[in-house]
């Protein structure tokens, strides 16, 4: 299997997480957002990353590989057999990539790529209205679904949590941080999904880039 994407990419993370939670081989290729070159538009059409190969099969979208991957091989599954539960965790999904993925973006992209990557001034503007009015009714909402203990559903990490504190981690990365008086329960979930395993990971080999990005090693072409 093949996962096209750069790791610092929210959705390619989601992936690889997903990957290595059900203990699968893969090979990562390098390929940036908004990469046009024809080879790579056959197998993700819309140019969006990340991509996916599994032999002659390709297909592009998180949820969609996810849901690829949880089909062909359904061990150490990664969403609840309660249909209640499974309902619930397609939810937290969709809201971390339709609501929560854009805000954490904005944070990421002004703070951290425009700088460093892009060499262009950060909207400061833009990040203050990130930070003080559209992200704290979405830790507001997820703060009320946040267990006490473990993750989203029991004691095995999931879909649901690679795919809330994927992007937060970007969010990180341009010093956001969770307020854990206001928001104690999300705090401490987000802390434990990034002590596990994959996460340490993932996150050990994402920071030649993130330096590389901050210390100007890396910028766009």
């Amino acid at each position: 299997m093949k996962v096209y994407g750069v790791t610092i990419s929210p959705n390619v993370r989601k992936v690889l997480a997903a990957l290595e939670i059900k203990g699968l081989e893969y090979e990562q290729i390098s390929v940036l957002p908004g990469t046009k070159t024809p080879e790579f538009l056959a197998i993700s059409p819309r140019g969006f990353i990340p991509a996916f190969g599994d032999g002659d099969f390709h297909i592009s979208d998180s949820s969609i590989i996810i849901e690829y991957i949880e089909a062909m091989h359904p061990e150490t599954s990664l969403i609840p057999s309660n249909p209640q539960d499974r309902a619930k965790c397609r939810w937290l999904e969709e809201y971390a990539g339709s609501v929560l993925f854009p805000a954490c973006a904005v944070v990421f992209q002004e703070v951290v790529l425009q700088p460093n990557f892009y060499k262009q001034k950060t909207d400061e503007a833009r990040v203050a209205t990130a930070l003080n009015e559209t992200l704290p009714p979405i830790f507001d909402y997820l703060e009320d679904q946040a267990p006490e203990n473990g993750f989203f559903f029991g004691e095995n990490i999931g879909l649901a949590d690679i795919s809330v504190v994927s992007p937060i981690i970007n969010a990180e990365f341009g010093k956001f941080h969770i307020d854990d008086a206001r928001w104690p329960k999300m705090a401490a979930m987000v802390k434990r999904i990034k002590a596990h395993p994959v996460f340490v990971k993932l996150l050990m080999e994402e920071e030649k880039t993130i330096m590389g990005i901050i210390s100007g090693e890396l910028v766009a072409s």
